[in-house]
This record gives structure tokens, sequence and C-alpha cells, in this order.
């Protein structure tokens, strides 16, 4: 009701300012001052019509943007400044906008529309318009903005991502490729039909040593796929420099390696591959023609290879990371809530399937807020990393945080930080008995906990407990763990600091 009044006070406020700005019109010297000072100076073109649409005003801008002084366009139809094949109907578009009574109408209610240059060119524009009632007649006022620029702009950003996805498609088999053992062979696989060469090797760096991790053999040369600087010589060169390495004839070259003697290798070329200017490892590139050597052209398409390949390595090397972060709470290291369910829900169906029991533990920290208001978020960060440290030394020794069991091995317990203060323990194939154990084992060790906050002042905290066991007849992951936080609910509601269990009425412990 009150923003209803407020805003009925606005439309009097402007309503009131119009019929003041029209009646001062009466006025020749204000208006003229009006005119130069107001309308005259304003970016966007102004124009005012009557009710038979007959230009009245046409201030600077409009003079510039369509390109007609307002000498020739004064009384004249507004429809001149629009494309011949709207002319017809626009007329009893504003007639209509007159007669529904509304007042005006903003730029982004009627969207885009074309106007009309005086040398006959159509562009792109935006308009406000409003109705004016004066003295028994009608009068129209629109804010016209030219939006050439800006639709130039969007079609160049179109165009250029055009082109981008284009560029995407060419590598799309390398990017899509995330396991990087499998990556690497396929380039050495392309790179032998791209670059028409006999054999092809990729070596990423491992301490003093090159390492052949893929190349055109099914097996490694005698002498093994470690090379060390004086074994190989011409790759080392290339991962040192950064730059292309090459020879005419490696079977005649002084620092080549006698393994490859009876390989027949003639042209040879090692292009360094390159993240931020930094060498990764060298694809190296052989031929065992004579005389067919590596011409400028078939370097530079090698080194376009090399940049697809360096970017399609940090791609998988980035979406593995990318994986790993995705599943981590960044605080405290534990899972997050979409991994810790996705993991629950792996092993609800694993327990479904073997007839295993499987409890879940929700654990909510004590007058968390306390702690914040009292000494900081430094200090409730704290709290959070100390809690889940100390969780995870009371769960089973044998597990490992963050680990997913395969099927046919013994399961482990996994805990997740299920939002705020609340952290989530998934027991697979532990029955109540050994969860409640498990739990107030817990709940004690936090209990002990010695924390110190920023101002160096000790401090203990508590934290409440609700555990449940699964009734694999009637509940889902998600009906477990809602049993799980009533029994939390519980132990809130009847003292904090215990582990509650869920039953049909939900006792303490």
């Amino acid at each position: 009701m009150e923003d209803q009044e407020k805003e009925q006070a606005q439309l009097i406020d402007e309503l009131q300012a119009l019929r003041t700005i029209i009646a001062l019109q009466t006025n020749p010297t204000l208006t003229q001052t009006l005119s130069s000072h107001v309308v005259a100076t304003a970016m966007d073109a102004i124009v005012l019509i009557d009710a038979q649409q007959r230009i009245l005003n046409f201030n600077a801008a409009a003079e510039k943007m369509f390109g007609y002084t307002f000498a020739e366009v004064a009384g004249q139809p507004l429809t001149m400044l629009m494309p011949e094949r709207f002319r017809e109907k626009h007329p009893p578009y504003i007639q209509q906008f007159g007669e529904t009574g509304v007042t005006s109408r903003t730029m982004q209610s009627l969207g885009s529309i074309l106007g009309l240059r005086s040398n006959g060119k159509e562009f792109p524009l935006e308009t406000s318009i409003a109705h004016i009632h004066f003295e028994h007649e009608d009068y129209y006022a629109a804010i016209i903005r030219d939006i050439s620029e800006r639709i130039s702009l969007e079609n160049l950003i179109i165009r250029q991502y055009d082109s981008l996805n284009t560029l995407h498609l060419i590598t799309l088999d390398l990017l899509n490729r995330r396991d990087i053992k499998d990556l690497l062979q396929f380039i050495v696989d392309q790179a032998v039909m791209l670059l028409e060469v006999n054999y092809c090797e990729i070596l990423l760096p491992d301490g003093d040593e090159l390492v052949a991790k893929a190349y055109t053999r099914n097996n490694p040369f005698v002498s093994g796929n470690r090379f060390g600087r004086d074994a190989g010589a011409l790759s080392w060169q290339a991962f040192d420099s950064g730059k292309p390495a090459i020879v005419e004839d490696y079977s005649t070259w002084e620092h080549r390696n006698r393994i490859y003697d009876g390989e027949a290798f003639h042209a040879a070329a090692v292009i360094p591959i390159l993240i931020a200017e930094k060498c990764i490892g060298v694809l190296g590139l052989t031929r065992s023609k004579p005389g067919y050597k590596f011409n400028e052209e078939q370097i530079l398409t090698a080194t376009r290879l090399v940049a697809s390949i360096a970017l399609a390595m940090e791609n998988s090397r980035l979406y593995l990371e990318v994986n790993r972060l995705a599943t981590i709470d960044e605080l405290t290291g534990t899972h997050n809530r979409r991994a810790v369910l996705a993991i629950g829900e792996r092993e609800y169906q694993r327990c479904l399937r073997f007839e295993r029991p499987f409890c879940v533990a929700l654990l909510d920290v004590d007058h968390f807020k306390h702690v914040n208001d009292t000494w900081g978020h430094a200090t409730g960060d704290l709290v959070l990393r100390s809690i889940s440290e100390e969780v995870f030394r009371q769960i089973r020794r044998t597990d490992t945080l963050g680990r997913y069991v395969e099927e046919g091995e013994s399961a482990e317990n996994v805990m997740g930080r299920f939002g705020g203060e609340e952290f989530v323990i998934l027991f697979p194939e532990t029955p109540l008995e050994g969860t409640k154990i498990v739990a107030n084992r817990i709940n004690a060790a936090i209990q002990n906990m010695l924390l110190t906050a920023e101002d160096s002042t000790n401090f203990h905290v508590t934290a409440s407990l609700g555990v449940a066991l699964l009734n694999p007849k009637a509940d889902s992951l998600l009906d477990l763990i809602n049993h799980a936080d009533q029994a939390l609910y519980q132990a809130k509601e009847t003292g904090r600091n215990r582990v509650c269990v869920y039953t049909s009425n939900t006792q303490t412990e």
C-alpha cells in the first residue's frame, strides 16, 4: 500500500511537472532558453509531434542522426523518418497508443526499430515515447537513440565467436581426450599423418632425463625410453632453448644416439611444447627417406600442432584439477555436499545390493555463531578445520579421506562438509551400535580439543550429532540423511553436546 502511494505521488509530480513545462512554453523567452540549454544539448534525438503526427520540434541530436535540419522536417509527417514499408502501419499505432491512456513507454518495452536517414540509409534505433494531453490537444514526445554501433559490436562479437568455435572444432579431438596417456598417443598418431614422418615421439621431463611417453613403435628401443643429455642431445637442445632443433640427416649427425642406427633416420626435428613460455616436453619427428628435409612451412605446421598439443595437455591437467576441486570443500579439505551425496548414493546402492547395513551421522558445531561473533570468522574457520581433522582421526584408521572403493573391496567411512558448520559422515557396512560408538568418540574428542583464538584466548567447543540407520525397505539416501537430521535436531533440543539416534520417537543415547 505504501509503495502504491509513493508511485501515485511520483506520477502526480511528473504530471504536474509536464503541465508546468507546457504552460511555461507560452513564454517565448523561456521556451527559447529551455530549448537551447536542455533539448538542444541532449545526446539523444528528441522529436515532438502533434496528434496528426506532424513534426513540431527537432533537436540538434535529431538533425545529426537523421541528416535533416529542423527547417526541412518542420510540419512534415513523422513517417518521413522511417523506411517506406513501415509508414502505413505506424500512424494507427501512435493513435492506438494515445487511446490507451498510457502516458509513456520505455525503450526496453518498444524494442529495436528502424529509422531512415536523409541519404536513404536505414539504421537501428531505440525510442521512448511520452503522451502529453494539454488544453484538449494531444502531443507525443519521442527520445530516440541510434544503436548502430552497439549492433555492429554485437555482430562483431558473434562473428568472433563463430571464428573461435571453428577453431575449437578443429582441435576438438585433442581437447576431448581427458586421459593423458590416450591423449599423447593420439597426438603421435596424428602427427605421423599430418607431418609426413615415419617416426614420432613425445618426451616429457623427469628430473635430469627426458622420458618417451608416447611413440610410433609398440615398444621403446632396446636401451629404454629415458634419455639423459648425452643420449638425447637434439631433444635437450629444443627443451633448453624453447626453439625447434633440426638436423638434415640424423644418421650422420655427430651427436646422434646409436640406438637409432638401425632405424635409418635421416631428417629429424624436435619441437618444444610450450605453456606460458615454459617447456613441458618435446615432440620428436624423423623421416627415413634420404634428402626429404623439413622445410620452413612444415616446421611452422609442426609448431602450430604443438601449440594445440600444449593446449590439450593443459586442458587435460586442468580438467583433472577442476574435477578434484569440484568435490572438495576448500576450507576443510573434506568432501563438499555435492561429492558426499554422490558417494553416498553409490554406497547406498551397494549396501542395498549386498544387504549390508548403512548408517549416516550429521554433526553440527554448538554455538558456532558465538565463536564468530566473539573472535571473528578467522577463528570460526579454525574451528571448522580443527573439527574436520579430529573427526577424520576418529573414524577408521584404515580409511582414506576422499577415496571411494570399488565393489569387492572393504567399504570406508566418508566425511564431508554439508554446509556452514554442519558435517556428514557416511558409515557403509557399519551396524548402528558401531556407528554410535564412533559418534560418541567423535563427540568426546571434539569436547577435549583446546583451541586458540586470534587474540590468544584458549577455548573449547562442543558438537551435537544425529545418527540414523538405513531401513532398506523404506528409505532412500535422502530419507536416511533426513532421519539423521531429525536426530541432530533432537540432540540440539535436549541440551547439545551429545549424540542422538533416530528411532520412531528419536531418543537420546
